[in-house]
């Protein structure tokens, strides 16, 4: 009677803990798992992920190498076939080879392309990829067809790429005006004078989104900390629309340095804010035309905050790259991709990765974030945003 009661309490013991651990077991198992796509059998050179190279041999393949979302389920990803560094890569032909995956690994399309051309990619208006060959642009889709063709007046001294991507801007061959072109067709849509006053005449570097500019105003050259206050440019026939009018991010009084990283939208600016003391690193805020500014968690007082690696519709969450720079800005030994919501104290995501030819990007959605690194893209789901 005793060993058959102790053997029913065992089976009644071992259904309490199934029933515990199964729901806990089926929690882990329905969490999705990152998608890796090796690159390997594409082409890419094996030596873009190992040890350390001289400034002289990776910066076209730095340059070259690219990673960004067309849309929600489709990624765009380009890299040289030549291996950096080799008596061999200087005597072949340099070649920029360009894929596109859905968000299965399932390679859509590639097509190959010469740097000889001179010609730079980017992500472009709707969920497009832009071709600026001098001052003509080429818009390709998703198979990397060609659905549309422009021609500019001339080369445009610059050209960047905005978190929406609704526009293009550049920056005009005389450096006095940008201008901000749709697509389908191509076509100028508004433009910002530069030089429309002795304030907007001071700001050396100007960081362009979607028909605006951002601009730190320096008092004096000699002195990072006189560049205490930010204009936000926009364009004279917007000033009557919702969030169209200009505005000013004005810390004068303070000895500080700041300085404009990109727009996450319209009134989301984020900048670099550096005080004047010692064993002071910059800060990352986002700061908004009423003068009120958050600040961002910190990614380490080793690191500095490298760019915008995509902004979710909406801009309330998005992707920044931090790394150890060098004198030219270059990353040293490592980058860390973060994903921040405007209202978490914590960071959502984060990885380390390689220093030179690493690049992630925040998916449209928010959902995921792709990752470049060790030879491989590797898409990270992220928590839908609320």
């Amino acid at each position: 009677m005793h060993s058959a009661g102790r053997r029913a309490f065992g089976f009644v013991l071992l259904l309490l803990l199934a029933s515990v651990v199964a729901p806990h077991a089926g929690c882990a198992a329905d969490k999705p798992k990152p998608l890796t796509i090796p690159l390997e059998p594409f082409g890419i050179p094996k030596a873009f992920f190992s040890g350390y190279f001289i400034h002289g041999c990776f910066h076209l393949h730095a340059a070259g190498t690219r990673l960004f979302w067309l849309d929600s389920t489709h990624i765009f990803v380009a890299f040289t076939t030549n291996a950096p560094c080799t008596f061999r890569s200087h005597s072949e032909p340099e070649n920029l080879r360009t894929l596109v995956f859905d968000s299965n690994g399932v390679k859509i399309a590639s097509h190959d392309w010469s740097l000889e051309e001179n010609l730079a990619l980017f992500a472009g208006p709707n969920q497009s990829i832009v071709v600026w060959k001098g001052s003509k642009l080429e818009f390709l889709d998703a198979h990397l067809q060609i659905v549309e063709t422009g021609e500019l007046a001339e080369k445009p001294k610059g050209l960047w790429v905005t978190p929406d991507r609704r526009t293009i801007p550049l920056l005009s061959a005389d450096g006095r005006n940008f201008e901000f072109y749709g697509a389908d067709p191509l076509r100028l849509l508004t433009t910002i004078a530069i030089d429309q006053s002795t304030e907007a005449n001071a700001v050396e570097d100007w960081v362009p989104g979607d028909e605006r500019v951002a601009g730190a105003h320096c008092r004096d050259n000699k002195s990072p900390y006189t560049c205490n206050k930010i204009l936000v440019l926009t364009p004279d026939a917007n000033f009557l629309s919702p969030d169209g009018a200009p505005w000013s991010y004005d810390e004068s009084d303070k000895p500080v340095a700041l300085h404009p990283i990109g727009f996450l939208d319209s009134r989301h600016l984020l900048i670099l804010r550096q005080e004047k003391k010692l064993f002071h690193s910059p800060e990352a805020f986002i700061v908004r035309p009423d003068n009120s500014k958050t600040l961002l968690p910190s990614a380490g007082s080793q690191l500095n905050l490298h760019g915008i690696a995509g902004v979710a519709a909406g801009g309330n969450r998005f992707a920044l790259e931090y790394c150890s720079e060098d004198e030219e800005g270059d990353c040293l030994g490592y980058k860390r991709f973060i994903v921040e919501d405007t209202d978490r104290k914590k960071d959502l995501f984060e990885k380390t990765a390689s220093s030179v030819f690493s690049h992630a990007q925040l998916s449209p959605d928010g959902k995921s974030i792709a990752v470049l690194d060790n030879a491989a893209i590797t898409i990270y789901p992220l928590s839908a945003p609320e």
